[in-house]
């Protein structure tokens, strides 16, 4: 999933096809993503390094750091780029990107069904942007919700403001969707970058849709990286 994020040229992003309008075909982009595990967790403090490149460009990363909410930033150059992924020497997961001139990022290959590579953007190296990404969710991606009255949790990566009750009650309607509509929302509350909401659902044993939208933004005004849960709903826990 790469979402369009609002205010792409503000944050240092370039929108798709921009790049092209340099004047001359860039062999090299900085580019970002995240990392999550099944349950929609980001994979945090963690090293990767490339291990077969189809680009000689100079300059190009060879190793990093993803970061401690689950980012990971790098220079690659066109074509495609394996990454291996490991924590102090143990093996993690591999992945590989292509980067084609447009600076269009897909990943082609990844030996690991515990863990997806997401929200890949390329941005101007000389302007980094900063993201506010969801960081984990109850009920997690692919989990289940429990009794009729469950809390949805939402934990971001950085601090949320302090919304006025009626603000927040408006931006969870707008950014909050739930599919199909047997799930209704009832009170809210914010704590540093955690938000929760009460909810009641009328419809059980059926897989539920959510998607967060870019509405929802930091305290420092960073609008969220859009992204989808999916999760199940049972009346009484087993």
């Amino acid at each position: 999933m790469n979402p369009i994020i609002e205010g792409d040229e503000k944050a240092g992003l370039f929108p798709g096809g921009l790049l092209l309008a340099l004047g001359r075909q860039p062999s090299s982009f900085a580019i970002s993503g995240i990392i999550r595990n099944s349950a929609g967790e980001v994979l945090t403090d963690k090293e990767f390094t490339v291990t077969a490149s189809d680009s000689t460009e100079a300059g190009l990363d060879n190793s990093g750091i993803i970061d401690s909410v689950g980012r990971f930033y790098m220079n690659i150059g066109l074509g495609y780029t394996t990454i291996h992924v490991t924590d102090l020497g143990e093996n993690i997961f591999t992945f590989t990107l292509n980067v084609n001139g447009q600076g269009f990022i897909t990943v082609t290959a990844n030996d690991s069904s515990e863990y997806v590579v997401e929200n890949l953007v390329p941005y101007d190296p000389n302007n980094k942007p900063l993201f506010f990404d969801l960081t984990s969710s109850t009920p997690a991606n692919n989990g289940t919700a429990y009794t009729p009255g469950p809390n949805i949790i939402l934990n971001f990566s950085d601090t949320l403001p302090n919304w006025e009750l009626s603000e927040l009650q408006s931006i969870i309607n707008n950014n909050v969707i739930v599919t199909p509509s047997s799930i209704t929302f009832g009170s809210t509350a914010v704590s540093g970058n955690q938000l929760t909401i009460m909810a009641m659902v009328s419809v059980f044993d059926i897989q539920y849709t959510m998607e967060i939208g870019p509405g929802i933004y930091s305290a420092k005004g960073t609008p969220v990286t859009p992204t989808t849960i999916r999760f199940f709903t049972q009346e009484n826990p087993p």
